[in-house]
């Protein structure tokens, strides 16, 4: 209220001397702070607890959302540290592969060349044996030609007379006894 005197001395001091024209801007300014004064006088303890409340609530907002931000910073951090490990279990995986190839295609290789030895062996054995056979087959064959040839030279040389032939089975005949 002191105040309110005091602005009301000094609002008359500067009418009456004649410091300011009353014109209709100057009304508007001074409708304008007695305004903004009696509001203050009558309602300035409720805007004052309104806005400390405003205040509080934005405080309040504003540590929830730094709260829900460093949640979601350490969620993103615990998850980032998950993918660093991922990476490496990825690498430690590429490694495990290699190795696992590596050794499967070396004893792979080992095994087809036993397997591929083994079945040289196998061929070279039946191939052997069908030399054997054929060898036999072959003298059997030469033995029958020659009985046969025998046999023609003494029908030739025996039988039919011909010198030739008869020559030739002289000489056969020589040829045994001197192996005797």
């Amino acid at each position: 209220m002191k105040f309110l005197l005091v602005f009301i001395i000094l609002f008359v001091f500067i009418i009456t001397n004649k410091f300011f024209l009353f014109n209709e801007e100057f009304l508007i300014l001074l409708s304008f702070g007695s305004f903004c004064f009696v509001i203050y006088e009558k309602l300035g303890s409720v805007l004052n607890t309104r806005f400390e409340e405003k205040t509080l609530f934005i405080k309040n907002s504003l540590l929830t959302s730094i709260h829900l931000i460093s949640i979601k910073l350490n969620e993103s951090k615990r998850i980032n540290k998950q993918f660093i490990k991922l990476k490496l279990h990825f690498s430690l995986l590429k490694k495990y592969y290699l190795k696992f190839s590596i050794d499967f295609l070396t004893n792979f290789a080992m095994y087809l060349n036993v397997k591929e030895k083994n079945y040289f062996l196998n061929k070279l054995n039946y191939l052997k044996q069908i030399e054997k056979e054929y060898s036999k087959l072959i003298l059997l064959l030469l033995i029958k030609k020659i009985k046969i040839i025998s046999v023609l030279i003494k029908f030739y040389g025996v039988d039919l007379k011909i010198q030739r032939f008869r020559t030739l089975n002289l000489i056969n005949k020589l040829i045994l006894l001197k192996k005797i």
